[in-house]
């Protein structure tokens, strides 16, 4: 059973290597679709690897070292491929911006701090397999997708904290049903394309708009905790 979680967890990169020929021969639903096949992988095999203690039925093999190198390539590598392949940035800033997005986000998997005891991610947690699929079906401006792509590399690099996805403490219930609101849009929006007129396009604002709620509520309350501490003497 061990063996298998890791097994479902090397699966990502074979659907990742889908994804990522899907967007050379220029299919921009079927790559989507795959990115989304791969976010559920990603989500299913940590609860699955924990309540099967997987970690201590194979000591000997790093499952969280298997999850970044998959994760690097499903959620970096080929959304930057996606930036770059569907024209999504002006003319001449993919080359800078795709490097960019790449550099920050090998940088945040090396981090020995990215995760909180409460399960909250340091810096943005190189999520671009959310971010750009989004940016194209929002058919944003050129220019939008740019700023949006430099604020978030800016942020992978930060000590923000950002929400897990799936094991966030406070309000997971409401976290979780974002999230599945957020993929089940994309999945959609996805199979309906060139379709870019769905009212569903909302729910590509919201559910980010939550995560910014989020992370903006947590840097608020720990200034506001840290603002209000008794001073000690020396």
């Amino acid at each position: 059973m061990a063996w298998a979680v890791h097994a479902l967890t090397a699966s990502g990169v074979i659907v990742g290597i889908l994804g990522l020929n899907s967007v050379i021969e220029g299919h921009a639903r079927a790559a989507i679709l795959w990115l989304i096949a791969a976010m559920i992988v990603d989500g299913l095999d940590g609860p699955v690897a924990r309540a099967l203690d997987v970690q201590g039925r194979l000591p000997n093999f790093d499952g969280n070292a298997l999850d970044l190198m998959v994760d690097y390539f499903t959620c970096v590598i080929v959304p930057v491929a996606f930036l770059d392949r569907f024209n999504l940035l002006p003319d001449n800033t993919v080359g800078l911006t795709g490097c960019v997005v790449l550099f920050t986000s090998v940088l945040w998997m090396a981090r020995a701090d990215m995760e909180t005891d409460d399960h909250w991610f340091r810096g943005f947690p190189a999520e671009w397999n959310l971010i750009i699929p989004t940016l194209y079906l929002l058919h944003a401006e050129p220019w939008v997708s740019l700023v949006a792509c430099w604020v978030i590399a800016g942020f992978t690099l930060s000590r923000v904290e950002f929400p897990h996805p799936v094991q966030v403490r406070e309000r997971r219930t409401m976290s979780l049903l974002f999230m599945a609101a957020w993929l089940g849009s994309m999945a959609y929006l996805a199979s309906t394309l060139p379709d870019h007129d769905s009212p569903l396009r909302l729910l590509l604002l919201v559910a980010p708009l939550w995560t910014v709620f989020q992370v903006t509520e947590r840097a608020w309350v720990r200034r506001h905790a840290a603002d209000h501490q008794p001073l000690t003497s020396p």
